[in-house]
């Protein structure tokens, strides 16, 4: 379609725009300096999400800012852990007019949990995670003081992004969406043959249960066997969140919370074409949780869609090697102004 851009980003290309604050050469130090007083300084409050499961958010807010910016983060990842994507937004023109609120969704982060182990990844309904979103921008009362209101999204967030855009259309003014999780892979299997497992798998009682493959809380993860980060400084960065708070410790999935995911997303798929606000793709190369194939088709049937491939990025283009993650930071601050 002649209103689609597809941008391939290769390796070695000459970026021109200016390299964003943290650099992985200096990590600890810097990070240090400037994100962990910006954490320190972030508002944070509770509220009551959809069935009464307790709901935990940060705000950032700067002075004169009007425009605002709504986070929602990742399968597995506390808020606190983009603390380094709002500084460096906040170090650009277009992000000094920027406030930030993200919120922890159900089952993860600081926000309540529905089942025991507590580091269980389960969800007893899709459409809960888009209800909470609702209710969180209707709390903070975004849409009377924002001038523009943006919606940043990583993976399992930027798959309840999307239901939350084409349920609510006229709601955010751009929407931006990382490595989106509109359909989960699920190798070794093949989606079909996964659906069957996990179905029933429930109906066998067995929807609370972790997943086949999957298991609790790893503490010693080790990077050379991660598969969301080519940056050694940022994978233990994600993983120091845990220590600094532990009641984000999160594991494996469940059973119900892989079927709720597909239910929740295969019905997004025929409705691309009725996202008409400016939406922005970041796909990694290297992707290991969302299928390729349905970023692709959605970026194809959005009425205004550009698609940024990284090929040496993993899953979190966001936290991925400055090479990578300074092109997306580049791309969202001129996308926000």
């Amino acid at each position: 379609m002649l209103n689609k851009i597809l941008i391939s980003i290769a390796i070695g290309l000459v970026i021109t725009s200016s390299c964003m604050a943290l650099d992985e050469n200096n990590y600890d130090e810097q990070y240090k300096e400037n994100i962990v007083p910006l954490i320190q300084k972030m508002g944070e409050g509770f509220f009551d999400g959809s069935e009464k499961v307790r709901i935990h958010y940060r705000t950032f807010l700067q002075a004169g800012a009007r425009n605002c910016v709504v986070i929602l983060p990742g399968r597995t990842e506390p808020v606190e852990k983009y603390a380094e994507v709002i500084y460096d937004l906040t170090r650009t023109a277009a992000g000094k007019k920027l406030n930030f609120y993200l919120m922890d969704h159900r089952g993860q982060g600081s926000s309540g949990r529905m089942k025991a182990p507590t580091d269980l990844g389960y969800v007893d309904l899709f459409q809960n995670y888009v209800n909470d979103v609702g209710l969180f921008v209707n709390n903070q009362g975004l849409e009377s003081i924002c001038e523009k209101r943006f919606l940043l999204a990583h993976s399992m967030g930027a798959g309840i992004a999307t239901a939350f855009v084409i349920q609510h259309p006229d709601y955010f003014n751009k929407v931006a969406l990382s490595s989106p999780m509109l359909k989960i892979m699920t190798k070794p299997y093949s989606y079909a043959v996964a659906r069957v497992i996990v179905e029933t798998s429930t109906l066998a009682g067995r929807g609370a249960k972790f997943a086949i493959g999957q298991k609790g809380f790893e503490p010693d993860s080790k990077f050379e066997e991660n598969t969301f980060t080519s940056s050694p400084i940022r994978f233990k960065m994600a993983m120091s969140m845990f220590d600094t708070f532990p009641v984000a410790k999160l594991g494996g999935v469940a059973n119900r919370w892989v079927l709720e995911i597909m239910k929740g997303t295969n019905p997004l798929h025929s409705h691309y074409h009725e996202i008409s606000v400016p939406l922005r793709v970041f796909h990694a190369g290297l992707e290991a949780y969302s299928e390729p194939s349905e970023m692709i088709k959605l970026c194809d049937e959005a009425a205004d869609c550009k698609r940024t491939i990284l090929p040496t990025s993993k899953h979190e283009v966001m936290m991925d090697r400055d090479v990578n993650r300074d092109i997306v930071m580049n791309e969202l601050s001129n996308f926000f102004k």
